[in-house]
């Protein structure tokens, strides 16, 4: 009955992962579910099973799945040598008027999330490990993953034949798969299944109906996972990996069934080295440029940038895309670069922990392939997590695609199933670890301790290991559906929104437009002189909570490298007229952590022109000019946005303005004779610079 609880629970938690990754909801129920799984596991697991758990997850294993987790943690805490933190925290804490602790991460929302990804994924690995460990059961795991990655390549392919959009239609949530990782996991894993097809077949010495079936199963997942590598833009690149992964499983197949013994060993590893280097010069290599983008097939100009500021203790798990509008250029998409997994853990996680990981995977490849061919039946587990570590390492220098939520798990789920059937159990370590009898030996003088007592320590070790596990796991899905409540994690993204929304409103709804609709040509026309009473008219009744300025605040304290937020809080300051906050400090640290982002041009020179003057500091009136320039020069259809702040700008920052349109060209000027377009009252402020999902983690 627990064996079925755990095969569901797992079966249910890759299935969500790839169907609804991007939505919160999917994190949710995973880890609620693993944790119920893995509180069952402490429980009722039988003491036979947790004996061959014990011997599988040794010291090495057990440091490869804590180190990660203390990292991160490390990165969360606060740092009480002063300047061993990232510097955004004392740039915060001057502008916020707050004294905010130093911390390695910039944002401590997306390493939670993070962190909250990478505790899913092991959760999952050991659940995979407890069913893998029953040759039935194994047989049953490996079917399943067959399956889930043959049908998200089939998804791949339909996409790819019919496009997104025609998949996508309407609101309808379906699997937002970019990477090749599942087609690779599962070309592995079907040629995993051919083999020991072929396996059954030489002991039965006929073809059954079973067989034949299964036969004809992994032929289907093989060319459809083939298929869907093959129709990639990047397809050289990511055949590599497969290769690489598919030849140690055929490499282990022949070894077992033709060349055993030293020399046979030798010879097979030396052709499948030799094919794999011949087939490596034939990768795209970018030159003069960072190893870990050296193979990306995608330009990832800001992402070289973050790699040359990068300190060697990273910036935080999952905080790429809180670092993104930092480096971004002018008018870039807003959606993410498609970078490399390598360059992700690189930015996040510091390159020593980068270097850790490649060289763990390596190790970790080679004790599987060990661990293969040292069994002479059901070998192909072993080699199935072999080909998956050696192919994830080289898509990890392809692309970003073992980061995403879906892909992950099916990974980890190979991982324990690898590690389940990788030592075959022994009569001693099979029996259940009952007794503490002393057994005397036929030719021993006295009695002696049996070796069932170390494993009933070591049982009763791994009990209380997974039910620590299982309570954090029952924390981090409290955390969940906490943020569930508050979107981001805080109660602010909503009041946030609208409130800007209802400052842009305020800004460019006063008449700054002639009886015909257009703006004067010739420059920034000036605005009519209105009474009281037509001034309130032309304004709408809006109303901004005095709380949302806290909230906002609130947020900055957990991400100050949101620009969008900061840009808000100046704006509502300078709205409420509140002494709490400098506005001028906190319009630079909108220029400084959201210098490029177009969409924030309109909020950021209505609130700038209107907190320039001449005492101002020089440093922000060049980023205002810096702006008027953008615009002037390479953003025409920012344009009227720039007028309607002219005409509520302070008499230094329309002077700012004049003084650098007239050195322009009058075409320049004549150019801005545009419609002014006002946002409408269901006008949102742009999305927050936030994907949610990697986290790495992705």
């Amino acid at each position: 009955m627990l064996d079925r609880f755990l095969m569901v629970a797992l079966l249910v938690s890759v299935a969500v992962g790839f169907a609804m990754p991007e939505i919160p909801q999917a994190r949710v129920l995973c880890s609620a579910l693993l944790a119920i799984a893995v509180l069952a596991t402490a429980v009722f697991t039988s003491s036979s099973a947790i004996v061959r758990l014990v011997r599988r997850l040794l010291l090495f294993p057990l440091v490869i799945l804590v180190v990660p987790a203390i990292y991160m943690t490390i990165q969360l805490v606060p740092i009480p040598i002063h300047g061993s933190g990232n510097p955004i925290w004392a740039t915060a804490s001057a502008a916020l008027n707050i004294p905010l602790a130093e911390r390695l991460t910039v944002d401590i929302g997306a390493t939670m999330r993070a962190f909250v990804h990478y505790s899913t994924a092991v959760a999952l690995a050991l659940v995979a490990t407890v069913v893998a460990l029953d040759r039935q059961r194994a047989w049953q795991l490996l079917t399943m993953l067959v399956s889930f990655a043959t049908i998200v390549s089939a998804y791949l392919l339909m996409r790819q034949a019919m496009g997104a959009d025609f998949l996508s239609p309407g609101d309808t949530p379906l699997p937002v798969v970019a990477g090749a990782v599942p087609a690779v996991l599962g070309l592995v894993l079907s040629a995993a299944m051919t083999a020991r097809a072929f396996e059954e077949r030489r002991r039965a010495k006929k073809i059954s109906f079973q067989l034949a079936t299964t036969l004809s199963f992994a032929l289907l997942a093989t060319l459809l996972c083939l298929s869907a590598i093959l129709a990639r833009e990047d397809s050289t690149r990511t055949a590599i990996a497969a290769l690489l992964g598919v030849g140690i499983v055929l490499a282990a197949f022949a070894i077992q069934n033709w060349f055993y013994g030293p020399w046979g060993m030798a010879s097979v590893l030396a052709t499948a080295a030799i094919l794999f280097l011949a087939a490596f010069t034939l990768l795209p290599v970018r030159q003069n440029t960072d190893l870990t983008i050296a193979l990306s097939a995608h330009p990832p100009t800001a992402t070289e940038r973050m790699l040359q500021n990068t300190r060697q203790a990273g910036t935080g798990a999952g905080t790429y895309v809180a670092l993104l509008p930092i480096h971004r250029d002018i008018g870039a998409p807003v959606s993410p670069e498609r970078l490399t997994a390598a360059a992700a853990i690189a930015i996040e996680m510091g390159r020593p922990f980068l270097y850790g990981v490649l060289t763990v995977a390596v190790l970790g490849a080679a004790a599987l392939l060990r661990c293969s061919l040292r069994r002479r039946r059901d070998y192909v587990y072993a080699a199935i997590g072999s080909g998956a570590a050696a192919a994830l390492a080289m898509l990890a220098l392809v692309e970003d695609g073992i980061l995403e939520f879906g892909a992950s798990l099916l990974a980890v789920a190979m991982f324990g199933l690898a590690v389940a059937q990788s030592q075959r159990d022994t009569g001693t370590a099979a029996l259940p670890s009952q007794s503490t009898r002393p057994v005397s030996e036929p030719d021993s003088r006295g009695p002696t301790c049996a070796p069932t007592r170390t494993y009933e320590i070591g049982t009763a070790t791994m009990r209380i290991g997974l039910g620590c596990f299982a309570v954090a796991l029952i924390a981090q899905t409290v955390w969940l559906l906490a943020q569930q409540r508050n979107p981001g994690g805080l109660p602010i993204e909503a009041a946030a929104s609208q409130a800007a929304r209802q400052v842009i409103l305020r800004a460019l709804l006063p008449s700054s437009l002639r009886a015909d609709g257009d703006l004067r040509p010739g420059g920034l026309a000036p605005a009519p002189q209105l009474n009281a009473n037509e001034a309130a008219a032309s304004r709408p009744e809006i109303k901004v909570a005095p709380a949302t300025p806290t909230a906002l605040a609130q947020a900055l304290q957990y991400s100050p490298l949101r620009g969008d937020l900061w840009l808000m809080l100046a704006a509502l300051s300078r709205e409420q007229r509140s002494a709490e906050y400098d506005v001028a400090a906190l319009l630079k640290l909108s220029y400084y952590t959201a210098p490029n982002e177009l969409a924030l041009f309109p909020l950021r020179l209505t609130v700038a022109l209107g907190e320039v003057s001449a005492a101002s500091e020089v440093e922000l009136r060049e980023l205002v000019q810096r702006d008027v320039r953008i615009v002037l020069a390479k953003q025409p259809s920012l344009r009227p946005a720039l007028n309607a702040a002219y005409q509520s700008a302070s008499a230094d920052g329309k002077g700012l303005v004049d003084k650098l349109t007239t050195e322009r060209d009058s075409a320049a000027l004549q150019s801005m004779s545009k419609e002014v377009r006002v946002p409408s009252t269901g006008t949102d402020l742009p999305p927050p610079n936030r994907v949610s999902g990697r986290g790495t983690a992705r």
